[in-house]
């Protein structure tokens, strides 16, 4: 145990004291930093302009109330669409069009909003720039001609704009959830399908990147024959479990630090956490949930991953048997959207108590629902045992493995080397 405790040392302080390891950490909160400080800088170098409007119409009752619907307001408190109404009636309006087009092609008109009178019946407006405008703008104009012209259908028909729109609210489902105890708790299941995403997305990189790290140090150890000197005064299981824990208390030191700078870089990062848990009641349980099942896959894969640096000799041997590696990683990701609307199905339910897939699909299942307990139990003793079995085996190989050279063994010889070493 002393040695294996001087393994994780070791492999913590030589990763941490990487020059990689300082600028990955590093550059991480700057881009955090860069994504949240730089649109806000944009926001205020980009100047907000007032626009000269024409609205062109041939009813002649639609100018003024859009002019009184556009009340948007500049800093300085100035208007910011200065609305002038021209009427045209029947084929003035083509002409007109055409005469205030040239008015914007000289610059002195921002846009024209040209209103048929068939608008009232098929809805169609133009919008006439002569510079493509800002997508909100016209979204804006839509909307505020959008209902002018409601208006004017529904008085056309007898019918009260303000009584009709109260008739016709639409419908607000408020998601429930009957919790094991018998009480109903209200959910926000787009905020959980975020976080289930978020852990899933961490898990995989975190996973992947450190899990190579710890196949890469061993090939390199291997090529500068340092392990044979190790292995003079240490157990292959302890080098072996010395690196996995190592190298992933440093891969978590690196987590830790982003999770805590991404936090301290949002202004709202404490209201937003605290409207995020009440919104979708995650309990600090669930928080306990998720530090045991990405320690579980982290042990678990990063054995898996000893087994790839042990066998191989060479990165470009390696890379070939990572991509095997990963690919169950990647299936979770590819179902996940299955996975969060049926939860409960069998397919799920068998997956989440498959080691491979345990630590993402069976943590997805406890945040959404409630499993049973028996199957939360069944996947962390089926972690445990995969464990056990994956550090046994790839100690195993590492013992006969470590001290091999040359052509990479293919699944036979590679289970002889594991009866060879029992």
């Amino acid at each position: 145990m002393k040695k294996t405790l001087y393994v994780i040392q070791r492999e913590y302080t030589h990763h941490v004291r990487k020059r990689s390891f300082f600028v990955g950490t590093l550059l991480v909160p700057v881009f955090m930093l860069a994504f949240i400080v730089v649109p806000m800088l944009l926001t205020w170098f980009v100047p907000d302009d007032q626009y000269e409007i024409v609205l062109l119409d041939q009813r002649g009752d639609i100018a003024g109330a859009f002019a009184s619907a556009l009340d948007d307001t500049l800093d300085d408190g100035s208007a910011k669409f200065v609305v002038n109404g021209v009427t045209a009636a029947g084929n003035l309006f083509e002409v007109r069009k055409r005469e205030l087009a040239d008015d914007v092609l000289r610059g002195r008109l921002d846009v024209i909003v040209a209103v048929p009178a068939t608008a009232i019946d098929d809805g169609m407006v133009d919008y006439i720039t002569r510079d493509v405008r800002s997508f909100q703008i016209m979204e804006r104009f839509e909307s505020t001609l959008e209902e002018i012209i409601l208006k004017r259908r529904l008085a056309r028909e007898g019918l009260d704009y303000e009584r009709v729109s109260s008739l016709t609210a639409g419908v607000t489902l408020e998601m429930n959830q009957v919790t094991s105890s018998g009480e109903i708790e209200e959910k926000d299941s787009l905020a959980e399908w975020g976080v289930v995403f978020a852990f899933v997305m961490i898990l995989y990189m975190a996973l992947l990147t450190w899990g190579i790290t710890i196949s890469r140090g061993i090939i390199e150890e291997k090529g500068s024959r340092i392990v044979e000197v190790l292995l003079s005064s240490l157990r292959p299981v302890d080098l072996m479990m010395g690196k996995v824990i190592g190298i992933g208390l440093a891969g978590l030191t690196q987590l830790a630090i982003w999770s805590v700078v991404g936090l301290s870089l949002t202004l709202y990062g404490a209201t937003a956490a605290i409207a995020l848990q009440g919104g979708i009641n995650i309990s600090f349980d669930i928080f306990i949930w998720m530090t045991l099942y990405f320690l579980l896959g982290f042990l678990f894969y990063s054995a898996i991953f000893t087994i790839i640096g042990s066998v191989c000799s060479t990165e470009q041997d390696a890379q070939q048997l990572q991509g095997i590696v990963t690919m169950p990683m990647v299936l979770p990701i590819l179902f996940l959207m299955f996975i969060i609307q049926s939860p409960n199905s069998t397919f799920t339910v068998v997956m989440s108590l498959i080691p491979l897939f345990t630590p993402m699909i069976m943590l997805a299942r406890i945040i959404l629902v409630e499993p049973p307990l028996w199957q939360v139990l069944l996947s962390i003793v089926l972690m445990v045992v995969s464990i056990y079995w994956a550090v046994s085996f790839s100690a195993r190989i590492f013992r006969v493995g470590i001290l091999m050279y040359g052509k990479r063994p293919n699944l036979r010889e590679m289970i002889r080397w594991y009866r060879q070493a029992t």
